[in-house]
C-alpha cells in the first residue's frame, strides 16, 4: 500500500512500505530520527536520497560505495551485523553519505568514516564508525577518481 509522504527534494510523493528504513538509534547528530525512506530519484544517477519521515526539511544524499571504491572495508564487527539481523555470510549493503557544494559540485564528498549500514530482508538500518583509521570524513570522490585513473 503506498503511503503519501513530504519530501525535501521533490515535495509530496508515494513511497512504499519496503523503502522505509528503521534506524534504531537514529543517524548520528540526528539520533530523534528513526525512520527513513530510501528514495532513488531515476535509475540514470547514482545517488539516492534518504529522507527522515518525521521532518521533510532532513534529507541526505547517500551512495553505494562499490560505485566509486572497490576495496572500501568499513571492518565492521560481529556484533554490529549481529544488531541489524546480518551475518559476515549476508552483510547486507552499505550506503555512504554525500555532500555536494551548491557553489562547486566537483568537490563532493562522501563520509567514509561513518557508513550506513542496511539490512535490506528486515529493513533495519544503522549508521557505524569505521574502525579503518585511513577511512575519511570528507572523501573528495571525484579528485580522488582523477587521481586513481592517472596512476
Amino acid at each position: 500500500m503506498p503511503i503519501k509522504i513530504q519530501t525535501k527534494p521533490f515535495g509530496e510523493m508515494q513511497i512504499s512500505e519496503k523503502q522505509i528504513l528503521h534506524f534504531p538509534e537514529g543517524l548520528m547528530g540526528f539520533e530523534e530520527q528513526k525512520q527513513f525512506a530510501l528514495i532513488e530519484e531515476n535509475e540514470e544517477t547514482p545517488f539516492k536520497w534518504l529522507q527522515s519521515l518525521m521532518d521533510e526539511e532532513l534529507a541526505f544524499i547517500v551512495v553505494q560505495p562499490e560505485l566509486f571504491l572497490t576495496d572500501y572495508d568499513p571492518k565492521l564487527s560481529f556484533s554490529d551485523l549481529q544488531a541489524l539481523g546480518l551475518s559476515p555470510e549476508n552483510k547486507g549493503f552499505l550506503l555512504l553519505i554525500i555532500t555536494i557544494p551548491s557553489d562547486k559540485p566537483e568537490d563532493m564528498t562522501a563520509n567514509l568514516q561513518g557508513p550506513i549500514l542496511v539490512n535490506p530482508q528486515n529493513h533495519l538500518a544503522a549508521q557505524y564508525i569505521s574502525r579503518d583509521e585511513s577511512h575519511q570524513v570528507r572523501y573528495k570522490i571525484l579528485q580522488e577518481q582523477e587521481s586513481m585513473e592517472k596512476v
